[in-house]
């Protein structure tokens, strides 16, 4: 096992990696920020430094010193920075906001996000799956990508807003899809024209934006206007939520920034994760065999449920293997706000950093036959053997995702009641999928299946 201790490093200041004048590496980063990430990892070892365009960068590989990004040092960092395309749709969101207001966020919304008050939504996962896959006929041909979104996309509109799929949410999923494809080429792209300067794509950039603003803070409205109306969906949890110090709670715009944040990981990256665990699935018939044994034995034929969610051992370590290879959140990024240290790399103040899991989660030295997808790798905690950040798929610290427990559990629902209804194969032809790295880690071109009833 590699150990992961941080070394004293005699050596000068890393050297940029190879680079053209005017870009840097931006050229081999928006070809492949995954292998990009994973040679910088392999001829660098715990740090590298290069440069995108006129922006130098660390990125740091060694589980140590990212423990003292994530962790032990987090206030030393900002989540500012590269990664800001996303803020435009997520605001002040957990995911992108930083310092007081962002524990101030956490403060209100951590106690409502423990696995206990996120198994109320199970039932409603259950029926969503169920109710999407009942059109699905044996034999037919299917687009499992858009499959799986149609699938996401309705369980979190219901429990975020109680609602069911309509022309309002037509538009959401409409604006969702050309931010998150426009932001992508923004973020990958070395000169970002303003969205005050008027080309074609920021037009529909900022009329999607505005469009899931007027959405947003039209079913807020209303929800205020209803007055006591109980409900039950996380849109009445977050408006009832207050600050304990305070008593304070969210004003509309914080909620619209935390609802879409939320839309956002519920939406988009449990549906990637799911189509690569299905892809995955699909080429190996030993695991899917073990799979639908421990579906007939928990399940018997019942929808999933929270209460199946602990015997369903296997399902959640093929989500977890899924997660380690193919990790939706494969990039984040950080800007020190003050001068500090990681082990003895100085970092000043402004310099900003870039962060992959990917590259740990496929490294031999933490995972035997990292390129093989094997579940039971999983079993025994083996997780807890490894140093704290050489596998951390929902990030790790004051920054992790809120929503890991709502995010397993819908993984795992969903995966168990297509799963023993349906048997997926590859269309004639089809390839197996490969990642393009956009907003999050996705099938390029999706995955087309054959469905054949159980």
């Amino acid at each position: 096992m590699m150990m992961s201790q941080i070394v004293s490093n005699t050596k000068p200041k890393p050297q940029l990696s190879k680079e053209t004048f005017v870009g840097g590496s931006l050229k081999a980063f928006r070809e492949d920020p995954l292998l990009f990430m994973n040679e910088l990892y392999r001829k660098h070892g715990d740090y590298a430094r290069f440069r995108l365009g006129p922006q130098k960068f660390y990125a740091i590989f060694n589980p140590d010193m990212l423990k003292e990004v994530m962790i032990t040092k987090a206030d030393a960092f900002s989540k500012a920075g590269t990664f800001d395309e996303i803020k435009r749709l997520t605001g002040e969101g957990l995911v992108t906001s930083d310092g007081a207001h962002h524990d101030r966020q956490r403060r209100i919304m951590q106690p409502k996000f423990t696995r206990g008050h996120i198994q109320k939504y199970a039932g409603q996962m259950g029926q969503s799956t169920r109710s999407l896959i009942a059109g699905w006929n044996d034999g037919q041909q299917r687009d499992l990508t858009h499959d799986l979104f149609t699938i996401t996309f309705d369980i979190m509109t219901r429990t975020l807003f109680s609602y069911e799929a309509g022309t309002r949410l037509e538009q959401i999923e409409k604006a969702f899809d050309s931010i998150s494809r426009i932001a992508t080429e923004k973020i990958r792209t070395l000169i970002r024209l303003p969205l005050l300067i008027p080309t074609k794509q920021n037009r529909e950039y900022t009329a999607a934006l505005c469009s899931l603003d007027d959405i947003v803070f039209g079913i807020i409205a209303d929800r205020r206007a209803m007055g006591g109306e109980e409900r039950q969906d996380l849109l009445s949890v977050l408006m009832e939520a207050v600050d304990e110090s305070d008593q304070t709670g969210m004003t509309d715009r914080q909620l619209r920034d935390e609802l879409l944040t939320m839309f956002l990981a519920g939406h988009e990256t449990t549906a990637h994760t799911l189509a690569w665990a299905f892809d995955f699935l699909m080429r190996r018939p030993d695991v899917e065999e073990k799979l639908v044994e421990e579906w007939s034995r928990v399940l018997g034929g019942e929808l999933p449920t929270a209460d199946h969610f602990n015997d369903l051992v296997y399902t959640q370590n093929v989500i977890w293997e899924t997660l380690r290879m193919r990790p939706a959140g494969y990039l984040t990024g950080r800007t020190a706000i003050q001068d500090t240290s990681l082990g003895n790399l100085p970092i000043r103040r402004g310099e900003a950093l870039m962060i992959s899991p990917y590259p740990l989660h496929m490294h031999p030295g933490y995972f035997d036959e990292p390129e093989t997808f094997r579940p039971e790798r999983f079993e025994n905690d083996y997780v807890k053997t490894l140093p704290i950040m050489a596998y951390f798929p929902f990030g790790a610290g004051p920054r992790s995702c809120i929503g890991n427990h709502f995010a397993m559990l819908e993984m795992v629902i969903i995966l168990a009641a297509i799963g023993q209804t349906f048997r997926l194969r590859p269309t004639p032809n089809h390839l197996p999928a490969v990642p393009e790295a956009l907003l999050t880690l996705t099938p390029k071109g999706g995955i087309r299946v054959t469905v054949e009833r159980r």
